[in-house]
């Protein structure tokens, strides 16, 4: 009787603190529309000052709406956004982008994003194309390909990308999609820094969020700087080489916490 009393207690707990979440992202929405975006058309070299502000309280009051539910998460090192870097990290579910927002310095990085997520989102699309994201269609390869590599030439800050390509629902490492990685690469050589979570696995879809927030144990690490071979041919095993690193962190990881 008592387990069932607990499991009601932390499912009730978890839906609460889901239903506030996507009452931020109304509220929040909102206040993107009507308060941000005209600041920036009336400051447009404010733009991304203000885009980066905006996504980084969001990401703040999502973490701290998710720990009233009971999940906890926590982070060990800082991305350096002042230069050109390529910042590469295994993907799990719905929080990872926010935990990245959160340890990066002093820039948030850009999201190579589907072309899903660019409409129609609340206070996610908004935002995308004010901190002017890549936007990509996966199953147009070529036009992908090409957005990737305008964006590592002409971008002076972080570029995110999921090697993956997808969230993993088992929390392993999956097989990296190394073509977008290997053009950023090739276009503009630049330092690349992992990152590596775990504990988000439990919550990959949204869905999964409403009565299981209790369950996230979430831990993430940054790793580098590696520096990329300056011969072409050689980054496909230089990319094959960063994603055995990340496989040996997270067992390290696992193993460290008893996992």
């Amino acid at each position: 009787m008592g387990k069932v009393l607990a499991a009601v207690i932390y499912g009730a707990r978890s839906l609460a603190a889901m239903l506030c979440v996507l009452l931020l992202f109304v509220l929040g929405g909102l206040y993107q529309r009507f308060v941000v975006w005209p600041l920036v058309l009336l400051f447009p070299k404010r733009r991304l000052t203000l885009a980066a502000s905006y996504v980084r309280g969001m990401s703040r009051l999502i973490f701290l709406l998710l720990g009233l539910g009971g999940a906890s998460a926590r982070r060990s090192g800082v991305l350096p956004t002042d230069q050109p870097v390529l910042i590469l990290g295994n993907h799990q579910g719905l929080l990872d982008i926010p935990t990245i927002i959160l340890m990066s310095e002093p820039f948030v990085p850009l999201f190579v994003t589907r072309r899903r997520y660019a409409r129609l989102v609340p206070a996610v699309s908004l935002a995308l194309r004010l901190a002017g994201c890549p936007i990509i269609d996966p199953a147009d390869r070529r036009e992908a390909l090409a957005v990737i590599r305008k964006t590592a030439r002409e971008e002076p800050r972080g570029i995110l990308i999921f090697p993956e390509g997808h969230r993993a629902r088992d929390g392993e490492i999956g097989p990296f999609k190394a073509a977008g990685t290997i053009a950023t690469l090739s276009e503009r050589t630049r330092p690349v820094y992992l990152v590596v979570g775990d504990g988000f696995w439990t919550c990959c879809r949204l869905l999964d969020f409403l009565f299981n927030v209790h369950k996230i144990r979430g831990e993430t690490e940054v790793l580098g700087p590696f520096q990329p071979p300056e011969a072409t041919e050689e980054l496909a095993a230089f990319v094959e080489h960063l994603r055995q690193v990340m496989i040996d962190h997270l067992k390290v990881m696992r193993e460290r916490r008893g996992a």
